[in-house]
């Protein structure tokens, strides 16, 4: 089955201790590149999720973030005074006061206005606790990329195999016009020696030899067998359940290669125009095939 390398999905998740928003995004590339966003709170998960990511995705550039939403309800414990903080703070403001005369007490709306006086400690789940957490909603998320990947991928695949049938079309054109374009050449060398010879007979054995040296050089049946063998084996490649980009964008290479020596060969202009045409295919595939894992 073909898959897109591009994809979205998102997904918040909650318990009774917190809540997490978690994203994943993907584009093509031709090499597996993970990049996170992490809350603080999940860094310590940073390798397991990626190592999550890479045992479903083998190509493309991914983008994954998670978002702490929200946590449980603040308790006593969770906010606490900096004590050594405040004695300094409050030994300061005192000798302020007194170095510039300033009347009046320090009262406690001085001492909140200043920074970390009062500090607020985060619940912290152990690695294991967080991975257990984050599991089953990180499988949901990328289960839910991969669905819209696959998606992507059919609607790739239709257009890769209308494309493919083209090319056999006009394969078919090159490979019954040959014969007639060594026979047309024939009959045009033949006219054009009586013509310079002004009735004196030609001779029919050099007049065969010509030709063969033509249909030679213009041969193209084993580059014609060779194009649809890898027609063939790109077709086949929709039917196997691994990622099979990099054997496509080998197999367009390949096709690429025996299309331009039919090209060079080739000494007839719809022979010509239908190479145009294979080659035409064969670039929108390669731009199509850049995006298939």
């Amino acid at each position: 089955m073909i898959k897109s390398m591009t994809g979205f999905a998102q997904m918040v998740f909650s318990d009774n201790s917190l809540q997490i928003a978690l994203s994943v995004r993907t584009y093509n590339n031709r090499f597996l590149d993970i990049k996170l966003r992490l809350n603080n709170a999940f860094y310590p998960l940073e390798d397991r999720i990626k190592t999550y990511i890479a045992s479903h995705i083998s190509r493309g550039s991914v983008e994954f973030s998670i978002q702490l939403v929200s946590q449980e309800k603040l308790r006593n414990e969770n906010i606490a005074i900096n004590w050594p903080m405040a004695r300094i703070y409050c030994g300061l403001l005192t000798e302020l006061k007194k170095n510039l005369n300033i009347p009046g007490a320090i009262e406690l709306g001085h001492l909140l206005a200043l920074k970390d006086l009062v500090i607020y400690q985060e619940n912290t789940y152990s690695e294991e606790i967080l991975w257990r957490k984050l599991s089953s909603p990180l499988k949901k998320v990328i289960d839910a990329l991969q669905k819209m990947r696959l998606e992507e991928g059919r609607n790739l695949s239709r257009d890769l195999l209308k494309r493919l049938r083209v090319i056999r079309k006009e394969a078919d054109l090159i490979s019954k016009k040959v014969p007639k374009v060594v026979e047309a050449y024939q009959v045009r060398l033949k006219n054009r020696i009586q013509k310079i010879a002004k009735g004196v007979e030609v001779d029919p054995i050099r007049l065969a030899q010509e030709v063969a040296i033509l249909a030679d050089r213009s041969d193209v049946s084993e580059e014609l067998i060779r194009l649809g063998s890898h027609v063939k084996q790109f077709e086949a490649l929709f039917k196997e359940s691994q990622p099979v980009g990099k054997k496509m964008e080998f197999l367009l290479q390949e096709m690429n290669r025996e299309v331009n020596t039919i090209g060079s060969k080739s000494m007839d202009s719809e022979i010509s125009h239908q190479v145009v045409s294979i080659k035409a295919e064969l670039e929108k595939l390669r731009e199509q095939v850049q995006n298939i894992e």
